[in-house]
């Protein structure tokens, strides 16, 4: 993918903080972006930063603010969108939105909205809906006791403020908007020969309220970022609300993001241990399975010695993941080590070993008590990368081997 970033000539220079590819964070003044590199003043020099290179870009000194809107647009290519009102015709959203001014999207790229303030009680109700997959609708309003969300399968046909036209096994039933908390929008079924397309996602500006806005292009304009956003709409960016501009689209992928073309758990303890076949290896899988951005016990974030980690992989011995990179990456960064869970309880060793095309490219005996190790692998022409845990030490305990924020990094000449 191609980021494309017209030159932004700062006025104003603004203190920023770089996030880099390998790890690093460069610190100054910004002083522009140009379609390949970031200009700084760090430590009163002029610096040049290959965007190439660039992860992100933070406005430390700008303050999260609580967002005075309470209704919330979703769409399909990631974007969240903060508003005041939300109305909905057959072929086209409207909101208006205080940062982002009066915005209009096309139907078929809006996932969801939420007409109402969000409440922390439907918080896990309201994420499974928007998990869900429906040829149809879903209204989805408030039981009448408040005990939780229920919702209704049909036609969303208009959304104003008064109220939904909601067509109901060939009935049209008005609907009034303060009954209802949200809807999502249901998505046609995919037919044998229909291909998907990847949503435009170049990159990514997140407001200190909470909006995230996905543009194709940018270009300062006084004190403000004019945008081509995701859905092909031209937008001005007032920049004090401005909290990140996120570079990573198109530069990386989380291996927990990426489907394996292969993933074999072999059974938690040894073969001819005490313990070995005392559990149901099915059952075992579910209990002991390969975790993506969790731990085993499927409710805490990965952690190595007090960092909590978003993204990343806890695998327990004896398990083998295998991937298709089809030649596209340059290198696996990660941070691998034992989880903290059980990385107190004892000196215990895993084994991590790490191919590419049947070449062992990693391989170490991971213990307890070891600091986390930094990987960076490189992957130039590899096709298959396989990651083995295996038992370190002829036991199972403790073998909670995370390989913690681990991202591909795609290389510069991949389609």
């Amino acid at each position: 993918m191609k980021l494309i970033l017209w030159m932004i000539l700062l006025l104003t220079p603004a203190d920023v903080k770089v996030s880099m590819l390998d790890g690093q964070v460069r610190s100054g003044q910004l002083m522009a972006i140009s379609s390949k590199e970031l200009s700084l003043q760090e430590n009163g020099a002029d610096a040049k930063v290959p965007l190439a290179d660039a992860m992100a870009v933070e406005f430390p000194a700008v303050v999260p603010a609580a967002a005075a809107e309470t209704q919330l647009l979703l769409l399909a290519d990631g974007s969240r969108l903060l508003a005041s009102t939300i109305a909905r015709t057959a072929k086209t959203v409207t909101a208006q939105s205080v940062w982002l001014g009066s915005i209009e999207i096309g139907t078929d790229s809006v996932h969801a909205i939420r007409l109402q303030a969000e409440n922390q009680a439907f918080s896990q109700q309201w994420t499974t809906f928007l998990k869900r997959e429906s040829e149809k609708d879903l209204l989805i309003v408030a039981k009448r006791d408040a005990t939780g969300l229920d919702f209704l399968a049909g036609v969303v046909s208009t959304v104003s403020g008064e109220q939904i036209e909601f067509l109901l096994d060939g009935e049209s039933i008005p609907v009034p908007a303060a009954r209802v908390y949200g809807i999502v929008f249901g998505k046609p079924a995919i037919t044998a020969d229909a291909r998907p397309t990847a949503a435009r996602r170049d990159v990514r500006l997140m407001s200190t309220q909470g909006d995230i806005v996905s543009a194709t292009t940018l270009i300062m304009d006084s004190d403000q970022l004019q945008i081509e956003s995701g859905w092909g709409q031209t937008l001005n960016v007032p920049m004090d609300r401005l909290h990140k501009i996120d570079l990573s689209p198109g530069r990386i992928q989380y291996l927990s993001e990426l489907a394996a073309i292969e993933e074999q758990f072999h059974g938690v303890d040894p073969e001819n241990s005490l313990l070995a076949g005392l559990i149901d290896r099915e059952q075992q899988r579910l209990l002991f399975g390969p975790r993506r951005d969790t731990t085993i016990e499927r409710q805490s974030k990965l952690r190595l010695r007090g960092r909590e980690f978003e993204k990343g992989l806890c695998i327990h011995s004896r398990t083998e993941i295998t991937w298709a990179l089809d030649g596209r990456f340059s290198s696996l960064d990660c941070l691998t080590g034992i989880d903290d869970e059980v990385a107190f309880n004892g000196t215990h060793a895993v084994l991590l070993k790490i191919t590419g095309d049947d070449q062992v490219l990693f391989e170490k005996l991971v213990n307890t008590s070891d600091e986390p190790l930094s990987l960076k692998i490189p992957l130039d022409g590899v096709s298959t990368l396989k990651v083995l845990v295996d038992f370190g030490d002829g036991d199972s305990v403790c073998d909670w081997l995370d390989l913690a924020d681990a991202k591909l990094v795609i290389a510069k000449d991949a389609k």
